[in-house]
């Protein structure tokens, strides 16, 4: 039996059992760096959404049980524009939801109302971002409080690149003539813009400063229905986060094509929508382009043995990693945060 076929008993299995549905058939669906998602057709008309999650001795983040926990939650709190979580099995960390039948938002269909709906979706999370409500909820994944926390991370993952870069020569060429001399005046700056505008490289801010935050948001993981409505996915990485993270990761996510306007007005929109934490739009702009950074090492993952492992299993796929590709992403990554670090073009 292949890896495939055992998939497919298990959450025939899993159907059978928790939702009295027998699938009929099976269809892989695109998308899913980290997990296999299929869309699953049962004898009665009905059709799932079925999601077998990423497992790995050096990875022991709970992926499943963090997306099922949070999209329980924000469907109880009366957060609709998500998936209905249906059943699920801890074990194998597979899950079912709510089939979600809608488009895929590209970057030439996102517009005022697009990215509006984002910042309210974004605000709402901030409503339920009480000890009270989300306690129990710990941080999104990587989640940094402090500007520190955030170089460290920054460091941690060029400190991979760096060891990759022994076996690839162009990658350690990149490295050495552009992506760390940028580094180091990024870091420059960002130690007297932090002077400048009193804001403490090492104090963490505090819960009330914080949101929930899916960590990975962003059109991409988005879904547009016939009525205009958007529906977001991906919730593996939910929890406590730092709402600059958030406004950074979505101004400069590699995998949304935005116009310089909308992204304008998103940046706008959520510092009205977050206008109850003080000094926010200086901390995004000190932040800005250490996450810039972090997105090129991201950009760069594919010459890492982790990131191997994790594309294989999402993909059922052992090609070779398209290595020159994302050099050519993180090249022009670098190049957006090396035009904005002394023009910043974002403003509330």
């Amino acid at each position: 039996m292949t890896v495939e076929s055992e998939l497919q008993e298990r959450i025939r299995g899993l159907l059978r059992h928790n939702l009295g549905k027998e699938a009929v058939s099976f269809e892989r669906l695109k998308g899913g760096r980290n997990s296999r998602v299929v869309r699953v057709n049962c004898h009665d008309g009905s059709v799932f959404a079925a999601k077998a999650y990423f497992q790995s001795p050096s990875d022991p983040r709970d992926r499943m049980g963090c997306e099922y926990r949070a999209l329980a939650f924000l469907k109880e709190e009366g957060i609709h524009q998500v998936a209905t979580p249906l059943c699920n099995d801890p074990e194998q960390k597979i899950a079912v939801y709510e089939f979600v039948s809608g488009d895929p938002v590209h970057g030439g269909v996102v517009g005022n109302v697009e990215i509006d709906q984002a910042v309210a979706f974004l605000a709402a999370l901030r409503k339920l971002a009480t000890p009270e409500k989300a306690e129990h909820f710990g941080s999104a994944s990587e989640a940094c409080f402090s500007i520190r926390e955030i170089l460290r991370n920054v460091e941690e993952r060029f400190e991979r690149l760096e060891k990759a870069a022994l076996q690839k020569p162009f990658l350690a060429s990149f490295l050495e003539r552009e992506l760390s001399p940028f580094r180091a005046e990024a870091e420059d700056w960002l130690g007297r813009f932090c002077r400048e505008k009193g804001l403490s490289i090492d104090q963490e801010i505090p819960v009330s400063a914080r949101t929930l935050s899916p960590s990975d948001f962003g059109f991409h993981n988005a879904l547009k229905l016939p009525d205009g409505g958007l529906v977001f996915l991906d919730f593996e990485y939910f929890g406590w986060d730092d709402p600059a993270k958030t406004v950074s990761d979505f101004l400069l996510h590699p995998g949304m094509e935005l116009s310089q306007e909308s992204r304008q007005r998103f940046f706008a929109g959520m510092m009205n929508a977050f206008t109850d934490i003080e000094g926010l739009a200086d901390r995004a702009r000190a932040v800005y382009p250490l996450f810039g950074l972090k997105w090129c090492a991201i950009l760069l993952n594919e010459f890492t043995r982790e990131h191997n492992e994790r594309r294989i299993f999402a993909t059922g796929s052992a090609d070779s990693p398209q290595e020159a590709i994302q050099l050519e992403k993180a090249k022009r990554m670098l190049g957006i945060i090396s035009s904005d670090l002394h023009e910043f073009p974002f403003h509330p």
